[in-house]
């Protein structure tokens, strides 16, 4: 039965897959086999902390047995658990060491948490086995040079890789991203579309829209769906690009979206419609995901559309959101983002070491965090001068009404950052020594948000355990000590037009 799942799921047939998966564990439910792939399925859909529960089951009966100590090093990776998520990758490997996917899994992991020596000797083997794997190998060198600061590196082993496994998707999109971090827009957006068919990206699946792919081209009258296909942060930076009420011409845009932004955005871009779910059968002749926008406008660095603001504070919010007088400067902070996400590890900062910056006098701070993870509510409740009004919070434009009372916003790379951004307030954020591509390679300053300051951890400071953000912080302490002598927004805004 097993091996008919296998076989299903090699064919491309995910019901069928199902159906196998379930006859299996309903005749033997212990089967370790069994539970490593439900748990695998719950990693697909970011049930990180379900997968652990029931990998650790399975290596109570079954302490060698690899493929579960394989996937139980993913699942501590989404849950922050990095030495753990380390001790399990190698394990994995000393119990199959020919194993190559076990071995690119412990190379992605020494890699990111600060041991390239490990990860470059977990690849070697690799690199002199069938191209197939030989290009997967060399595709996540140019990973670990991402993580080493390497970049332009990077670039030359991803293409090698496509040379050797021209679908090699992974790599695609990694070469995409990186040539975006070096401001190689053109080339870039292309090679990030590739991540559409990394299924793993996708846990919930792409969905089946109406209408012909648009690739840029004019639709004049024609009707036009934009469907959000990534995160909060990433919906709101790619927004600018419906700002024009008939892009190429078309006759209407709809714009399909999360909840939580359906009121910040109708209210902020008027023309378009803007919805959550779409009604069985409405026609369109055109549909775009929201993030391939850059490419088929040829966005290049100098012609990104960044003038802000170009989302607007709501004419009323649901939730009471009402702040006391202040003269004291006004900050908003946010430090962790969806756990849920694959990078959560590498750019979320425990509320413990981030929220010292609030120790900084003189100072009026205001939590940002709509929701607090368990982990982080003692360190938050220690400092009771905090306010917590965005926990009543409904939606986005909420928190923007918020965030307009704000002089100023300090936060890691999460949705918050991109919204405080795009209102056009002065905003600081905390990036990882090697952070996302829209934040870009060593610029302090940002293209896409004229207000933003950029806090790099820097290499010398990083720490595969901690993330070395201490150092980072540390300048984020001594900015706010100026910032608060200045009390006003605009010594703060001054900051990006001169580094601009």
């Amino acid at each position: 039965m097993l091996h008919d799942f296998a076989r299903a799921q090699i064919l491309g047939h995910p019901v069928e897959a199902a159906r196998l998966l379930e006859a299996a564990r309903a005749a033997d439910p212990e089967h370790p086999l069994v539970l490593t792939l439900f748990a695998e399925k719950l990693l697909f859909a970011r049930e990180h902390r379900e997968a652990l529960a029931m990998l650790d089951r399975v290596l109570a009966r079954e302490p060698h047995f690899a493929p579960a100590w394989n996937q139980r090093s993913k699942a501590c990776w989404l849950d922050g658990r990095h030495q753990e998520a380390l001790d399990a990758a190698r394990r994995s490997v000393e119990i199959q060491p020919p194993n190559p996917v076990f071995r690119l899994q412990l190379a992605q992991i020494a890699g990111w948490f600060g041991y390239p020596d490990e990860a470059e000797a977990a690849l070697a083997p690799l690199l002199r086995m069938d191209p197939g794997i030989a290009g997967q190998a060399q595709g996540m060198q140019g990973e670990l040079a991402i993580a080493a600061g390497r970049f332009h590196e990077a670039n030359a082993l991803f293409e090698a890789a496509l040379e050797r496994v021209p679908h090699l998707l992974a790599a695609q999109m990694m070469l995409g991203m990186n040539q975006l971090r070096l401001g190689e827009l053109e080339a870039g957006w292309a090679n990030y579309a590739a991540r559409e068919g990394i299924p793993f990206l996708y846990p919930d699946g792409q969905g089946s829209y109406p209408g012909t792919l648009w690739q840029g081209e004019p639709i004049e009258g024609k009707t036009l769906l934009v469907h959000d296909d990534q995160g909060h942060g990433d919906s709101m930076q790619f927004v600018r690009f419906l700002r024009d009420p008939h892009p190429m011409g078309a006759a209407s845009v709809t714009l399909l979206t999360m909840p939580g932004l359906v009121r910040l955005f109708g209210e902020s871009l008027p023309h378009l419609r803007v919805v959550c779910s779409l009604p069985a059968g409405l026609p369109f002749d055109y549909r775009i995901n929201s993030s391939r926008l850059p490419g088929c406008f040829g966005t290049r660095l100098e012609t990104i559309p960044a003038a802000v603001p170009y989302l607007q504070r709501p004419r009323r919010t649901i939730a009471p959101l009402k702040l006391p007088a202040e003269r004291r400067l006004r900050v908003g902070l946010a430090w962790s983002g969806d756990t849920k996400h694959t990078r959560d590890g590498l750019r979320s900062i425990a509320a413990e070491t981030f929220l010292r910056i609030a120790d900084v006098p003189g100072i009026a701070f205001h939590s940002l965090q709509h929701q607090v993870r368990p982990s982080d509510v003692a360190a938050l409740e220690a400092r009771p001068h905090i306010g917590r009004q965005v926990e009543r919070a409904v939606d986005f434009a909420d928190t923007a009404a918020l965030v307009a009372k704000l002089d100023l916003v300090v936060t890691v790379d999460t949705g918050v950052a991109h919204l405080a951004a795009a209102l056009g307030k002065p905003t600081w954020i905390i990036v990882h020594v090697s952070p996302d591509w829209r934040w870009m390679a060593e610029r302090e300053d940002s293209p896409w948000y004229p207000t933003v300051r950029l806090f790099r951890v820097q290499r010398e400071e990083f720490d595969p355990l901690t993330g070395g953000w201490d150092g980072a912080l540390a300048r984020v302490g001594a900015a706010l000590v100026e910032a608060g002598k200045a009390r006003g927004a605009a010594p703060l805004i001054r900051f990006a037009a001169q580094a601009r």
